[in-house]
């Protein structure tokens, strides 16, 4: 059986349409804080191929480990704070925030359902991939990337042959997965912008936690 892990993003659209056909189903993990552009596309998509919906808690993973961060402190993080004392707020990774609350509950579904293969829309020239590359086995499944070699514009000019492209998809991180995710700030600035000028109430989640972030970070630099 061959899935897709399909998270609504440019990059996963463009291998539903490039493989469509021999993509038995796709795999798409709700958060809970994703935007209406992402449920969007998920539609879009369940009218190509069936599409699971894994629903996690994002809200409750960081309550336990902390805001997605890019840069840790320590003594904030839920292990330190168990050596130094509690502290306002709890700080994590922003790579096992994401690897807890996107990439495992897609393995364990995949797993779990039977698939043999899994396709991702990972590109080579990403600032951040997985360590995976095409043709690697994760948990016994082989995992594909067809547009491994693809650029960001070559996958949009793909795109605009298959579909009318959404505006979104010019966004850098398109698939749009947390609207108050507090990590990747230096690759954040257009979607920031844009959940604060279409989306108001989102923008006020998302500062109120980068509020909370900040405020840890200043401390621990003094």
């Amino acid at each position: 059986m061959r899935v897709l892990a399909f998270s609504g993003g440019k990059d996963s659209m463009a291998c539903l349409h490039l493989l469509r056909g021999s993509i038995d189903l796709a795999i798409y993990v709700d958060t809970g804080k994703s935007y209406p552009e992402t449920r969007q596309m998920v539609e879009y998509a369940s009218k190509i191929v069936p599409v699971i919906t894994v629903e996690i808690s994002r809200d409750r993973q960081n309550a336990d480990e902390g805001l997605p961060a890019d840069v840790v402190p320590i003594n904030w993080t839920k292990l330190g704070q168990m050596v130094t004392g509690r502290k306002p707020t709890r700080i994590q990774s922003y790579l096992g925030c994401c690897f807890q609350n996107i990439s495992l509950p897609i393995i364990m579904k995949a797993k779990e359902i039977g698939a043999n293969e899994i396709v991702y829309g990972q590109r080579a020239d990403e600032g951040h991939k997985s360590t995976s590359r095409n043709g690697d086995i994760t948990e016994g499944i082989v995992r594909l990337q067809p547009i491994e070699d693809w650029t960001s514009q070559q996958v949009l000019d793909y795109l605009a042959t298959k579909m009318e492209v959404p505006a979104h998809y010019s966004i850098k991180h398109s698939s749009l997965d947390c609207y108050d995710c507090t990590a990747y700030r230096k690759e954040s600035t257009d979607r920031v912008e844009f959940t604060r000028t279409k989306y108001p109430k989102m923008y006020a989640e998302y500062t109120e936690r980068l509020n909370l972030l900040n405020a840890a970070l200043a401390e621990s630099m003094e």
